[in-house]
């Protein structure tokens, strides 16, 4: 960074950042059935122990920047400043194991079954330039801001198994695109009215937006069909029998996929506030905006903060809310395989707009609107020393989720251009909900004089959110017994993330010395694997993780730290009824844990500061 002479600054930042992938599957110790009864490592299983399968964090490899500046003001107190990034990143995941006689394999290219990886790579940039500043007393901030990102899909280490033996083992699968450009005008000025304590604060503000959202098309072997069937347990071969088209683990997006969608909004708010009393702030908002596919709405916010002993105040607001659905919800479209009921599964998703969507019932995505109300208390009894309690009350109608997966489709999606498919999914007005918790947080300050400062943070939250309004299921799909919105997806958004949270943080500054250690206990969570069966759902039941650092500066400019994340090394219980016991125990822990299921992480830093 360097500061100017007459004023501003140029702050440049850099990182590169390059991890491995984490690994918590186990080892898979069943007798392989594609090798004969006889063979040694049937006859012992530890000598068939492979660790076929990845469960973890991707691998990546990143670079990115960021820039941060102001100009010297000029003589007309204006001031152009302007901050941006750029990042790259390149990131591998990996799938499911495919056993060797597996339909979606080739015995040729795999005769020992394969694990399919999808790597990615992801481009990000944006910037923003403005201009404030203060003219006839109105303090003015306009700004301009554009940033966009796009995401590139290359599977490696698989195979279009409709290809057979000519087919690749890599494929570009496409990409998602996002972008979006924003332009402001915020004014704020007072004005003194007698008839308040303190003048009126008023804010107005306009903006602009338009929004891209696209979707490139992959090679056309990630997803044709080649029209090879599935080969004999020789590899030799053609059975007869159909397999599913495309790249394994992900199949490329098709041509009918791929598309250039945009929309723009424009919106202006005006906000008010003011003291009507000494110790009584009042304030009310509204915002109006028209979307070029939604229409217009208009929203509104009144709070209020009322002091009645120094040091001690009540305050609360409600207001209304209204979200758009994001282009994205309205026009992905992409296959996938999917883990349903411990069965590996083509999965598609639907655009609501698409002629499969229409014909199993979708219906065009309406906006959601909510209502969120909240009060609380603040309270100060000593300088050192302060409490806020608050508890907010949330509703959301029309809620945006998706629907969930409609089985044994195959038929009809194989008469629609999609062999090899056999469940689908769209993006959905499903459900509404209630969302009610409390929040408490109480901070505290000691001064111990040489002996440093000692600061301590805690909180507590409680949250549950109900699902109360479900749409019923479309008429198409009453033949098949299926739900729009299964108890699964309803599982995620009821008992899929802890009622309770408890966090606990002690800070403690000496001189050059620093020292931080973080207790939170994550509340259980449940998952639901079957539509039907509630005996297959797993709890995971509450957890505390520690976290721990310390610091030491050596010099002016330069810093050490080492610590821990999850000093202890705790990890989320055992799933017993899912990827446990159905799945030898390969998968121990399930991706719902609210802290992951990584273990311990430990580090050392050095830090200079140029």
């Amino acid at each position: 960074g360097k500061n100017f002479a007459s004023g501003g600054f140029v702050h440049v930042t850099g990182e590169y950042a390059n991890r491995g992938a984490t690994n918590r599957s186990l080892l898979d110790r069943r007798a392989n059935p594609y090798l004969p009864a006889s063979d040694p490592r049937n006859q012992n299983p530890d000598l068939n122990a492979a660790r076929n399968y990845r469960q973890g964090d991707a691998r990546i490899n990143d670079v990115g920047f960021v820039v941060n500046t102001e100009l010297p003001t000029f003589a007309n107190g204006a001031q152009v400043y302007a901050f941006g990034g750029a990042g790259h990143r390149k990131g591998q995941g990996a799938g499911n194991w495919r056993q060797p006689k597996n339909s979606n394999n080739v015995r040729s290219i795999y005769p020992d079954g394969f694990l399919p990886y999808i790597n990615s790579t992801i481009n990000d940039y944006s910037g923003t330039l403005g201009l404030r500043g203060e003219l006839s007393r109105w303090k003015y901030d306009a700004s301009g801001l554009y940033g966009h990102n796009a995401f590139d899909f290359d599977i490696t280490n698989t195979v279009n198994p409709t290809l057979g033996a000519a087919s690749p083992t890599e494929f570009y699968a496409g990409q998602l695109k996002l972008g979006q450009a924003v332009g402001n005008l915020d004014l704020v000025r007072a004005f003194p009215l007698g008839a308040f304590t303190s003048p009126v604060n008023v804010a107005i503000g306009l903006e602009g937006r338009r929004e891209t959202y696209g979707i490139g098309a992959g090679e056309p072997d990630s997803y044709r069909d080649g029209g090879v069937k599935v080969l004999d347990d020789n590899a030799t071969t053609a059975k007869g029998t159909t397999t599913v088209p495309g790249s394994q683990v992900f199949s490329g997006f098709r041509p009918s996929d791929a598309g250039d969608h945009s929309r723009t909004n424009i919106g202006g708010y005006i906000d008010l506030e003011a003291n009507l009393l000494k110790n009584f702030l009042v304030g009310v908002a509204g915002r109006t905006e028209h979307y070029s596919d939604f229409g217009s709405t208009t929203n509104g916010k009144a709070s209020a903060r009322f002091e009645f002993y120094p040091g001690y105040a009540i305050r609360g607001a409600v207001s209304s809310g209204f979200r758009a659905p994001s282009l994205g919800q309205e026009y992905y479209s992409a296959t996938a395989t999917n883990l349903l009921n411990n069965v590996l599964i083509e999965n598609r998703t639907f655009p609501v707009g698409s002629e499969v969507a229409i014909a199993l019932g979708a219906q065009p995505l309406k906006p959601e609107k909510s209502v969120n109300a909240s009060v609380g208390l603040a309270l100060a009894p000593l300088s050192n020393l302060s409490l806020t309690a608050d508890y907010y009350h949330i509703t959301i109608d029309d809620r945006i989720v998706l629907s969930g997966n409609f089985q044994n489709l195959g038929a009809f999606l194989t008469a629609k251009g999609f062999s090899g498919i056999t469940a689908a999914r769209f993006f959905t007005n499903a459900i509404d909900t209630r969302t009610a918790g409390v929040d408490i947080v109480a901070r505290y300050a000691l001064d111990l004089g040489s002996y440093g400062v000692s600061r301590f943070t805690g909180g507590y939250n409680h949250t549950k959110t109900k699902v109360t309004r479900i749409a019923p299921t479309p008429a198409a799909l009453s033949t098949q017994q299926a739900v729009l919105f299964d108890r699964v997806e309803q599982g995620r958004i009821e008992v899929g993330q802890p009622h309770e949270n408890i966090g606990l943080t002690l800070d403690h500054t000496v001189s050059r010395f620093d020292a931080s250690i973080h207790a939170s206990r994550f509340g259980e969570v449940q998952f639901r694997q079957s539509i039907s069966d509630p005996k297959l759902d797993e709890t995971l039941g509450a957890k505390w993780i520690t976290d721990v650092n310390a610091s030491y500066r050596l010099l002016q400019q330069v810093r050490f730290t080492v610590g821990a994340n999850n000093l202890f090394d705790v990890y989320p219980d055992r799933q017993i009824k899912v990827g446990g016991a159905n799945n030898s125990g390969i998968f121990p822990y399930n991706g719902i844990s609210p802290f992951g299921f990584n273990g311990r992480f430990v580090y050392v830093k050095a830090r200079y500061e140029m």
